[in-house]
């Protein structure tokens, strides 16, 4: 599991370059207008960028516990029958990822198979930026796999930084 976790917080690293990106394009497209040019394509790109920052920060975020749930019914469940709603809702989630993940690929294939492209000025093969949609999907659905087995074993199921390098994980 710790390899997953590194793979995770990889795809996070990733996500955040690729908003470092988006700014980087952003001031050099002002720039490039105050020139009177511009960046042909820019507004793509830019959508793209975001598409892979939100995709592949996902693994990353539910490792670190940074996703919007809902633990009200949680909170009123005692022990043990909050502890199994937890574990059936990981597995839920684990197979709508799942298939999620499946379905975007479909997307992608149909988008390789029928050579797609973009429509701006650079015409980019769309499977190319699809590709981040279901490298992020699919490492979702592996964390909350993860997540559902952590919480069979009985074992912390959100990432603490200081916790993990105290106990090594």
């Amino acid at each position: 599991m710790a390899l997953t976790r590194h793979l995770f917080s990889f795809c996070g690293a990733l996500a955040a370059l690729s908003l470092l990106g988006i700014a980087v394009l952003i001031l050099a497209q002002i720039g490039l207008r105050l020139m009177g040019s511009q960046i042909p394509s820019a507004d793509d790109f830019a959508a793209w960028g975001l598409s892979a920052s939100i995709f592949l920060a996902l693994p990353a975020a539910l490792m670190h516990g940074d996703h919007i749930r809902v633990t009200s019914l949680r909170q009123l469940l005692p022990g043990t029958a909050g502890h199994v709603a937890d574990i059936a809702a990981a597995g839920f989630a684990t197979a709508m990822m799942g298939w999620v993940a499946w379905a975007i690929f479909g997307y992608v294939r149909e988008s390789w198979t029928y050579h797609d492209v973009s429509q701006g000025v650079v015409a980019v093969p769309l499977w190319i930026p699809q590709s981040a949609m279901v490298l992020g999907s699919s490492l979702f659905a592996l964390a909350f796999a993860e997540r559902t087995l952590r919480l069979l074993l009985g074992r912390a199921v959100e990432r603490d930084d200081t916790d993990e390098q105290a106990h090594g994980e």
